[in-house]
């Protein structure tokens, strides 16, 4: 038995002091990324992409709320045929406005990612190369929940705003 707990301790003692080595590292990767010049571009385009949806949503809206009010006028002087004929027509552009907003949302969802890769994946390359460059064993996002954080690990947001030339 005590030829085991000695084989044990001596297969963990290098183990044991490898940990003290390793180097862990945190950075908040949104807000670097909101320093990265790329975004600001990105910003305006998106704006300018849902101010063109908004004015189409706005147009689409304004011609629902006049056929309902043309209608709401018409109603009492319309026979029971073609008021059920017109309140079809009106079912039927409200649900043409119901997908068009969808539709939208997810066309400036798709597009807001596609524009934001690049600038993910170049961030990821600078925190790539800010991890080996100063032999990080693990860099952790800090807005993922850390639970505790130990006074060696080290904030690597300024190494890497250096590495993305943003500092």
């Amino acid at each position: 038995m005590m030829k085991k707990i000695i084989l044990f301790l001596a297969a963990i003692m290098p183990l044991a002091a490898m940990a003290e080595d390793l180097k862990f590292g945190y950075i908040n990767t949104q807000e670097v990324m909101m320093l990265m010049p790329e975004v600001s571009t990105i910003e305006k385009q998106m704006a300018d992409f849902n101010a063109q949806n908004t004015k189409y949503m706005q147009d689409m809206q304004k011609e629902l709320e006049d056929k309902i009010a043309k209608y709401d006028q018409e109603k009492a002087t319309l026979s029971e045929a073609v008021r059920k004929v017109k309140e079809e027509d009106l079912q039927e552009l409200y649900r043409r406005f119901q997908t068009a907003q969808q539709t939208l949302y997810t066309e400036s969802q798709t597009k807001q990612q596609s524009l934001l890769q690049p600038v993910q994946d170049k961030l990821k390359k600078a925190i790539e190369a800010v991890g080996q460059k100063n032999n990080f064993f693990m860099v952790f996002e800090s807005e993922a929940g850390i639970l505790y954080k130990s006074p060696k690990a080290v904030d690597i947001a300024p190494l890497v705003k250096k590495e993305l030339g943003i500092l």
